[in-house]
């Protein structure tokens, strides 16, 4: 299977001793760990808990692993998969290794992960932690790059690829994956979604279905979402409060971002998916029952082509986050909307706006010139596919075209 680049491990993974790797179900955990790290014995710990050896084929009970894992660590590189579901006895023994040889947990539990490394827990203290979400959209682009592809395919690819388990997908199709994405969308991402919430131990009611699909619908603010489900009769009372705890589930899962408004007096945020994959699956689902009724692939992918702009506001969004290390936020102005916004010491320092498609005519990049030269001393950045939609160059804005950011 393709390998794509992970820098938040890659480091990590050489000269580990104790390393926890943590993050939602499908990120390509096992996978990179698997295919990266040095070990000699890789244990899977599957829902029966007995630990599985994938190096001998061997099976260990629990008793047994505590009794061999001392000899083990001393002289042997281990990884325990999904080391969540072992009895609080391992951890213990694990807890009184501690420092000795080499080891890797891995969970993909964000609820039990908390519980295990916060205050009270055996493990508090004892690993270096490293996150793994969605792929870092500099890794995205460069696996995107090696399949050959370039200018706005490659963009779009890397955007897909944010999901690993599609990587296969996009090195098969290339430029054409989005139109052949309708089965994995519409099979895989519900059980997807149901594994997530297996893991933390939730139970996927159809009030946390039915948030997922307000959000898909263009409901992006809590007051909206409230309305979106007391229309459906799933809350007694159009009140947000009713769906607080709901959405910080579903941001704990990794499921949801939430991203601050600026500008506003009082907290607030913006929600989306965290993955254009998952947003595509349910606003599709919320368009024409897509879970459940059959859609032509071709109409799928087209659907998605015309969502694509969006889904590049996100990845751009990321994109400048990671390169620049500032936090996202959203512009709270009734006048004023800008693609992305990033924010240091609380004070909004790059702006920039994305233009991804073919033409941007004289008028256009005009109100560009004026939404932006409103943002003072920020730095200002208009993204489009190639210089060469644009009918004139902005004046006092930087642009970056795919030459550009692929440097």
């Amino acid at each position: 299977m393709v390998v794509i680049p992970r820098r938040e491990l890659d480091h990590a993974l050489r000269g580990f001793k104790w390393l926890l790797v943590y993050g939602r179900r499908k990120t390509g955990k096992t996978f990179y760990v698997r295919e990266n790290a040095e070990y000699d014995r890789y244990f899977v710990v599957p829902r029966n808990k007995v630990l599985i050896d994938l190096c001998s084929g061997e099976d260990y009970s629990q008793s047994e692993f505590r009794r061999v894992l001392p000899l083990m660590v001393r002289e042997e590189k281990i990884v325990v998969d999904e080391f969540h579901r072992l009895d609080e006895p391992v951890l213990s023994t694990i807890q009184a290794l501690s420092g000795v040889g080499h080891l890797i947990l891995i969970t993909s539990t964000m609820h039990y992960f908390k519980e295990m490394v916060g205050k009270g827990s055996p493990l508090l203290g004892l690993f270096e932690l490293r996150q793994v979400s969605l792929v870092d959209p500099r890794d995205a682009l460069i696996f995107a790059e090696s399949l050959g592809l370039r200018e706005r395919e490659m963009f779009e690819a890397a955007c897909i690829v944010q999901e690993p388990w599609l990587a296969p997908v996009v090195e098969r199709y290339r430029e054409e994956a989005p139109f052949r994405l309708k089965e994995a969308l519409r099979v895989y991402t519900p059980h997807l979604v149901g594994e997530v919430f297996a893991e933390e131990d939730v139970e996927l009611t159809a009030r946390y279905s039915a948030i997922l699909g307000a959000i898909a619908n263009g409901k992006n603010h809590s007051s909206e979402i409230s309305s979106y489900l007391y229309s459906k009769g799933l809350i007694e009372k159009d009140n947000p409060g009713l769906i607080s705890q709901y959405l910080k589930n579903l941001i704990q899962m990794g499921l949801v971002k939430a991203t601050p408004i600026e500008g506003k007096k009082r907290r607030g945020f913006q929600y989306r998916h965290a993955s254009p994959i998952l947003d595509i699956a349910y606003y599709l689902n919320e368009k024409y029952g897509f879970f459940e009724a059959d859609m032509d692939e071709q109409r799928v992918g087209e659907v998605f082509s015309e969502r694509m702009p969006l889904y590049m506001e996100w990845f751009f969004e990321e994109l400048l986050s990671r390169m620049f290390s500032m936090q996202p936020v959203k512009i709270s102005k009734p006048d004023l909307e800008v693609d992305v916004a990033l924010r240091e010491h609380m004070k909004v320092r790059v702006v920039a706006e994305v233009k991804w498609k073919r033409n941007v005519d004289s008028k256009e990049v005009s109100k560009i010139e004026e939404k932006l030269a409103r943002f003072g001393e920020a730095r200002k950045i208009l993204i489009v596919p190639s210089e060469d939609v644009l009918k004139r160059t902005p004046e006092n804005i930087e642009v970056w075209d795919w030459k550009k950011l692929k440097r």
